[in-house]
């Protein structure tokens, strides 16, 4: 070869390696920056096969919830879930295939759902008539997304919703999708903190970057609702955390509203104590306009002819209650509804114990009944004896530790297994576990398997029911706004050391 020509092939292969090297070097840069910011992501191994590193997060605020499982890599959308600019900061939680058992150990890996033979997927790539990436839907998997709140008062119950909706997922995703040739579900969450101004973001975020195919819970529907409609992406399962929940063509909540649960207690005070009068310390959550509820105090005291002395609210994660407290009973009335959440609800019957306030107390003798609480354990260990024949808000569910339904037994055996430190007896542990039960018969029931969309989910949804959930209630979903999806609950009352649900429901 002339030396000419040589010292041209020289030049040539040192500018190539020059090349090389430089998209390595921006390469190496690019993986560092994202595992930076997604230094406290947690996501589950892929159903096709895994790939390694995961897609940072915006900056911001991290999420510091603590996922029950614990892979280090993602493929394909799970991966893309927390890529890209975010809307609110923070990072996405991805559950679904990998699922961290108690004791050790876990179902998944690099294959199939629960680790199970792929060969009993749907379909393998994209070759499914649904395949649809821009709503979560792939043809072995598909996307569902929310936000919780695991920090301060509200914090127990946003933990316990999570984790009772993971249990769902475990169970779905190594028992019953494998045997039934279903896909997986992956869940993809934040931790909003309990600000609605991050909730309208994440949910933004859920749809326009995740992709996920619906919601199935967040913690203020209040701050979304207007997205939510816009955007037409559903939410399905919503305990009814605002009175918008009731008012939106895409929001299919589980418990009934306000204006119909506010008069049931208000008929529970009239039939089990004969009172003539009642008093409401209303708890209330960031952003909710309150003006239904209120209407929903006054329509029971309309229609059971029981007078209304007094209507005070209180944030639900405050602390203290005494002006609230001292301002009710200066009314003397004969029923006190307290706050639902716990630590708030405590505080006022601190201040019950202050002022030697409780039923039958010979310096409260005008006091025939209260209410308050959401039926956990911790709510009771505090307030025992002071609390002795109190109602809780109540409850759409059965009592867990005496069902005998298959529903209810599933649901025990699988909270003992995947998320064994939640109390079972909480409407909110219930609710986001069934809620997975409840979609698995909307797609069944509707052969909504290989025809994924959120049209056909919202269409098939305001058609649903009456639907006996195994679980207590029985739920109804129409077009018609407001939505009641039923209108019955069970009274939960304070005896001895523990919440006793009773098994004679009330009904409007």
């Amino acid at each position: 070869m002339p030396e000419s020509a040589q010292a041209a092939l020289r030049r040539l292969l040192a500018l190539g390696v020059a090349m090389l090297m430089l998209a390595t070097l921006s390469a190496i840069a690019v993986v560092r920056a994202d595992n930076r910011n997604a230094k406290n992501t947690s996501l589950a191994s892929g159903n096709a096969g895994s790939t390694s590193g995961a897609s940072g997060s915006s900056s911001g605020d991290v999420s510091q919830g603590q996922a029950s499982a614990g892979a280090a890599s993602a493929s394909g959308p799970a991966a893309s879930s927390s890529s890209g600019s975010s809307t609110g900061g923070g990072s996405a939680q991805v559950l679904g295939s990998q699922v961290t058992r108690p004791g050790g150990g876990s179902t998944g890996g690099g294959t199939s759902a629960g680790g199970s033979d792929p060969r009993l997927l749907p379909h393998n790539g994209t070759d499914c008539p649904d395949y649809n990436p821009n709503v979560g839907v792939f043809c072995d998997h598909y996307l569902i997304g929310g936000t919780t709140v695991l920090s301060g008062p509200l914090a127990v119950y946003g933990d316990q919703g999570l984790k009772a909706g993971q249990a769902w997922l475990a169970y779905y995703n190594s028992v019953l999708a494998p045997a039934q040739h279903l896909r997986t579900v992956k869940l993809i969450w934040y931790d909003d903190n309990l600000d609605p101004n991050k909730t309208v973001q994440y949910v933004q975020r859920l749809n326009e970057v995740d992709h996920v195919l619906y919601l199935g819970g967040i913690t203020s529907p209040e701050a979304a609702s207007k997205y939510i409609e816009t955007a037409k992406f559903p939410m399905i399962g919503d305990i009814g955390l605002s009175p918008k929940s009731y008012t939106n063509n895409y929001i299919f909540p589980t418990a009934p509203s306000d204006l119909t649960r506010d008069p049931l207690r208000v008929k529970q005070a009239k039939e089990r104590f004969n009172a003539k009068s009642f008093a409401v310390i209303q708890d209330v959550l960031p952003s909710v306009d309150t003006a239904p509820i209120q209407q929903a105090w006054k329509n029971g005291a309309s229609q059971y002819g029981v007078s209304e002395a007094d209507y005070v609210e209180i944030s639900s994660t405050a602390s203290d209650c005494s002006s609230q407290f001292s301002r009710v009973i200066a009314k003397k009335p004969e029923m006190l509804f307290l706050p639902t959440a716990s630590a708030v609800m405590l505080a006022c019957l601190r201040e019950a114990r202050k002022f030697s306030v409780q039923p039958g107390s010979s310096s409260s003798t005008w006091l025939k009944g209260w209410s308050g609480g959401s039926n956990l354990q911790i709510e009771v260990d505090n307030c025992k004896p002071t609390c002795e024949g109190m109602l809780s808000i109540g409850t759409i569910f059965s009592d867990p530790r005496t069902s005998q339904t298959p529903q209810m037994k599933t649901y025990v055996d699988n909270m003992a297994k995947y998320a064994p430190n939640v109390d079972i007896t909480g409407f909110i542990a219930i609710n986001y576990y069934h809620t997975g039960w409840v979609v698995y018969n909307l797609i069944t029931q509707n052969h909504l398997q290989n025809s994924l969309t959120r049209e056909n989910l919202v269409a098939a949804a305001n058609k649903f029911g009456p639907f006996d959930t195994g679980f207590g209630n029985i739920i109804t979903w129409t077009p018609k706004l407001p939505r009641e999806p039923w209108t019955c609950g069970y009274p939960v009352v304070v005896h001895g050391d523990k919440w006793v649900f009773e098994t004679q429901k009330t009904c409007a």
